[in-house]
């Protein structure tokens, strides 16, 4: 596992009830490599973790205490630091055929001799045209100069969108624009390379390191991550142009650079849109993503 180089704060909402959920949130974290301390709040259900662990390690160990975790949102251990975050949730870009995103789509499905292919699959549900969750990738600034990014992606098996052996690498990088329309033609070019991941035969990816930068700056634009290879030109309408556009499903992955809370800033637990609880708002996020 990597770690940082410098220290930063966690900070977690676990749906704890009881000295045993306290018990288990501390047996999770105790063993893991860069923790320096964590604190819990049984009451506030809250988890706050000073160390140099990957956020998405620790989501993990969290998570396998059987209990629902929430990140509440993260930022630099020294306090003469200004608290800057920031998350991208990566979805396949619009506009996707129904034909292409149905979920009964071979392209997109499991090897057939997989007990996967029974399982929903990667783009649109055919009832409802909201996007699924890919991946996640979160910021985090932790020195002056320096921010860390973690990035945790499960995209559709490489060999079922047409990537072979040699093409299963994917760059990654912060775009100029956060222009979703049509990626990468509507995000232009890479304004800051992130750099490369390959995913496994079943989709699974992760890069955690740090970049040189200031998080400001990459704030409106987009997280892109994109097979090597690829380039999807513009749709022009014509039937050759609309299978040029589907070649690129499954192949390239992006999501807005969006400001996040930072530890202990991030006091809601009511959303103030819908009147739902942040643990219902986390379980309709699960159903969403397919990490």
């Amino acid at each position: 596992m990597s770690l940082a180089s410098v220290p930063f704060k966690s900070e977690f909402a676990v749906d704890m009830t009881c000295q045993n959920c306290v018990s288990a949130v501390q047996d999770s974290l105790r063993d893991l490599p860069g923790m320096e301390r964590y604190d819990i709040d049984l009451e506030k259900k809250r988890v706050t973790i000073t160390g140099k662990t990957p956020p998405s390690q620790l989501l993990t160990a969290l998570k396998s205490t059987g209990r629902q975790v929430i990140v509440r949102g993260a930022s630099a251990a020294s306090p003469t630091l200004p608290a800057q975050a920031a998350v991208s949730i990566l979805e396949s870009p619009l506009p996707i055929p129904t034909s292409i995103a149905s979920t009964s789509n071979p392209i997109l499905a499991s090897s057939p001799s997989s007990s996967a292919a029974l399982k929903p699959l990667p783009g649109l549900a055919e009832d409802e045209f909201s996007q699924k969750v890919f991946g996640i990738c979160r910021f985090v600034q932790i020195a002056p100069r320096t921010v860390l990014m973690d990035l945790t992606v499960r995209l559709p098996p490489p060999a079922n969108v047409g990537l072979g052996p040699s093409q299963r690498a994917f760059d990654v990088y912060v775009s100029s624009t956060g222009n979703l329309v049509d990626p990468p033609n509507s995000t232009g070019k890479p304004f800051l390379p992130l750099g490369r991941i390959q995913p496994d035969k079943d989709g699974y990816g992760d890069l955690f390191r740090e970049v040189e930068g200031e998080l400001w700056e990459w704030i409106g634009r987009a997280c892109v991550v994109q097979a090597e290879a690829t380039s999807v030109p513009a749709s022009t309408g014509s039937v050759e142009s609309e299978q040029t556009a589907k070649s690129g499903v499954g192949k390239i992955f992006a999501g807005v650079v969006a400001r996040s809370a930072g530890a202990w800033g991030n006091e809601k637990t009511v959303c103030a849109c819908s009147g739902r609880t942040m643990w219902e708002e986390g379980r309709d996020m699960e159903k969403k993503s397919m990490l």
